[in-house]
């Protein structure tokens, strides 16, 4: 990972998020409803956002557009306190309409130390799209509970790769409970869209499976991929990167 502008894309909060007092979550405006952002051409993604590991106090994703063959980051959104048992673990944010992708995770401990994950080809670039989704003017869309798992895999002469494990799922019941006291008029308005893993780059897709199949069955390979295996309840990825930092969201 190239660290030098990794590490600095959710620059607006830095400063204050090695303080956990001065952290919050991404909130927008009470007053927002479906038919005002209508009228401004706006939408808002409600995400649930997990704990990657027991040592995440705060957590933040790096949201990204497409460009070229690669994604630019687009805007931060950050959860306080995710094991908080009377706040929801949910960021919100008022974006443009349009096609988004989860391009980083970043987590920090109580201590202050900061880990994030992400596969960054330079600068504001980035090769991997972790998860995506759309949005339509006038939406208030809850995008679903992002769950992300990443650990060191193996060992070579190159290092050792990241592997990842991830999965969108709905919120649990006492989250939705628990998101509609907090936030009753955002909840009200909310419609629920989950977010689409994408299958990671080299795997074969449903074509190329069901060719794979036939070619196994006249004996002309011998194994199938994994993605060809069903089924994969969970979406793994081997891309990316972790670093350790000091530095803030």
């Amino acid at each position: 990972m190239a660290r030098g502008d990794a590490l600095v894309w959710l620059a607006a909060a830095a400063g204050c998020m090695l303080i956990a007092a001065c952290t919050q979550t991404s909130r927008v405006d009470d007053d927002l409803s479906t038919a005002s952002l209508t009228q401004t051409k706006k939408a808002v993604a409600v995400m649930r956002v997990g704990a990657a590991s027991p040592s995440c106090i705060n957590v933040a994703v790096l949201l990204g557009v497409r460009e070229g063959d690669g994604y630019r980051r687009h805007q931060g959104i950050t959860v306080a306190n995710v094991r908080s048992i009377t706040e929801p673990a949910v960021a919100e944010v008022e974006l443009d309409p349009g096609e988004y992708h989860v391009l980083a995770y970043r987590c920090q401990s109580a201590t202050g130390s900061v880990k994030t994950v992400d596969d960054n080809a330079g600068g504001q670039l980035y090769r991997t799209s972790y998860a995506s989704f759309t949005l339509q003017a006038g939406e208030i869309v809850n995008v679903g509970y992002l769950h992300l798992h990443a650990w060191r895999h193996g060992n070579n002469t190159f290092g050792r790769p990241v592997e990842m494990d991830i999965e969108i799922t709905d919120w649990p019941l006492a989250e939705l409970d628990r998101f509609k006291t907090k936030r009753p008029h955002i909840y009200a308005q909310m419609t629920t869209r989950l977010m689409k893993v994408p299958r990671q780059s080299g795997e074969p897709g449903p074509q190329e499976c069901a060719r794979l199949k036939a070619l196994l069955a006249e004996g002309k390979v011998q194994q199938l991929p994994p993605a060809c295996v069903p089924p994969a309840a969970t979406a793994k990825r081997k891309t990316g990167a972790v670093a350790n930092s000091a530095a803030s969201l």
